[in-house]
């Protein structure tokens, strides 16, 4: 059950509108038991004295915040820059797992690239903005796993391991003594 208390976290346009998208408008609730609000629970502290949620504008992620079993958040209710940035962090992580798996599903059902770029941002109400970055992240997304699976299975031949030679065993020792 949601609180009504909401805290703004700066967060890039596009986060905020994939967020939204997911999980409803603004303020987002996070689902039980989701990644996120376990940053959350772990993350909250008591705000400074005189502290005063700033407004990023349309950069701005508001989360509803629910009630914590083990944090009471009328009090703490504070997220610092630091976390506020892991935080973020973490979501463009989410984010980017999310694209990348999607537009691959996407072409390997044989949509090509840039339909199934214009398929995700559209899914997910991105402004067109975001249409250079995210196929520039896709194309380097694709040569990484390129280079992952072109170099995965090649044995390093510089690399010598070491030839053990052939250690006679004590009764093999223990024979050619008493035949001599």
């Amino acid at each position: 059950m949601p609180s009504d208390i909401i805290i703004r976290v700066k967060c890039d346009a596009y986060l905020v509108r994939f967020a939204v998208s997911l999980w409803g408008n603004l303020p987002i609730n996070f689902p039980k038991n989701s990644h996120f609000l376990n940053l959350l629970d772990v993350f909250l502290d008591k705000p400074p004295l005189d502290f005063q949620q700033p407004d990023y504008g349309p950069a701005t992620l508001w989360i509803q915040l629910p009630y914590f079993e083990t944090k009471n958040v009328v009090y703490n209710n504070y997220l610092s820059p630091l976390k506020q940035k892991i935080f973020v962090k973490e979501l463009r992580k989410f984010f980017k797992i999310t694209f990348r798996s999607e537009v691959s599903q996407l072409i390997v059902n044989g949509i090509e690239k840039q339909d199934a770029l214009e398929i995700f941002i559209e899914k997910y109400d991105l402004s067109q903005d975001c249409w250079d970055f995210l196929q520039k992240d896709f194309y380097r997304y694709v040569n990484l796993r390129y280079k992952r699976r072109l170099f995965r299975n090649r044995i390093n031949t510089s690399v010598k391991g070491l030839v053990s030679p052939i250690v006679p065993t004590v009764s093999q020792v223990s024979h050619v003594s008493h035949s001599e």
